[in-house]
């Protein structure tokens, strides 16, 4: 009787094992605490898949995942001029869109899509979330900051003597504030307008060089004025909003500024780029978009997702707000994306901000 029952238990934990052997695995790469776990939650129940995330902290750390094949990652969702280096590079594929029915014309926000499609990134990439960089701000400094925008950050005339200013640690971003305020091209290579873009850099005397610890700077009173994402103060606003503190800040996007966006592309490694192509058409469907906008929190890029929660009283603190959407429909607003031009670029952008920060 005893052999009977260790057989029997044998061979119900081989069976154990071969179902959770074929059990499949999508792994997915993507930004810290940037997706609704419900969603994927709701995904893996009904296609019968482990979803396994893993995060990352910027464009270059997901590019060096993806090229090192260490995993054979199914999703990405890096930003804009990344997607054009992974593109040259030969590292994710062209997607096939007959294979997301609820991918169609239309569906995404204009402003996305025409510079998805100028940038030439349209067909290897389906829009996640979008924004700009801007200026966070205590509301006392909102008369300097409406009136002179990135100038608050170049000009020390323009603001009182103590202003206590952050600038953003990324040579990209902090290049590309000072050209924008030289009304020059945020992918300039010309060495002339980057010489003066170093110079304003270099001219200023930044309370902090920092990264996602600006907005909690500004919030807690520690700095007037910063160079941020425009997530990183709908992160702020929501946490206020949720704690029902008093918000004493604001955020304005300059109208000639820097628009991001991050998109879902499927890398070559990818074993199983199917249920990829389910993944991505999940995250499109305008419901599960929606839920996932309520827990992420930036703009979404499927209209109908907007127009739903405009429609509904309970997202008002939130649509209200102009910054929200419909900054980049205003008469005058221009945006320009970040391209992926060659690595010698970011290295004088490197060597601009390390000159910058010593001064």
């Amino acid at each position: 009787m005893k052999k009977f029952i260790i057989v029997i238990s044998l061979l119900l934990l081989m069976l154990s094992l071969t179902g959770c052997q074929e059990e499949t695995t999508l792994y997915v790469l993507n930004w810290g605490d940037y997706v609704n776990q419900d969603v994927i939650d709701s995904f893996s129940a009904e296609f019968g898949v482990n979803v396994v995330l893993e995060e990352v902290d910027s464009n270059e750390a997901m590019y060096e995942k993806i090229k090192s094949g260490n995993t054979n990652y199914d999703i990405a969702i890096p930003s804009d001029y990344m997607i054009e280096r992974l593109i040259e590079e030969n590292l994710i594929k062209e997607l096939d869109k007959t294979k997301m029915p609820n991918f169609e014309d239309g569906i995404f926000e204009p402003a996305v899509y025409e510079l998805m499609t100028k940038a030439g990134i349209n067909k290897y990439a389906v829009p996640y979330f979008y924004g700009s960089i801007g200026l966070m701000y205590r509301n006392d400094m909102e008369e300097y900051v409406k009136e002179h925008g990135f100038g608050v950050l170049f000009d020390k005339t323009t603001t009182p003597d103590d202003t206590r200013i952050g600038m953003y640690n990324s040579s990209r971003d902090s290049v590309a504030s000072a050209l924008l305020y030289l009304d020059y091209d945020v992918n300039t290579m010309d060495e002339n307008k980057l010489n003066e873009a170093e110079e304003l850099l270099s001219n200023m005397d930044y309370q902090v060089w920092g990264d996602d610890n600006l907005k909690t700077e500004i919030v807690a009173g520690n700095l007037d004025i910063a160079l941020v994402y425009s997530g990183d103060y709908f992160d702020s606003f929501y946490i206020a909003l949720e704690e029902e503190a008093d918000i004493e800040f604001n955020y304005m996007t300059p109208k000639h500024t820097n628009i991001w966006v991050d998109a879902m592309v499927v890398p070559n490694l990818s074993h199983n780029s199917e249920l990829a192509y389910e993944f991505i058409n999940y995250f499109i469907n305008p419901e599960n978009a929606l839920t996932n906008v309520e827990y992420v929190g930036y703009t979404p890029v499927i209209t109908e997702v907007y127009e739903t929660m405009v429609e509904d009283n309970e997202w008002d603190d939130i649509t209200k707000n102009i910054y929200f959407r419909d900054i980049y429909y205003q008469d005058g607003f221009s945006g320009q994306m970040y391209t992926h031009t060659n690595l010698d670029h970011y290295q004088v952008l490197e060597e601009i901000m390390m000159r910058a920060k010593a001064e």
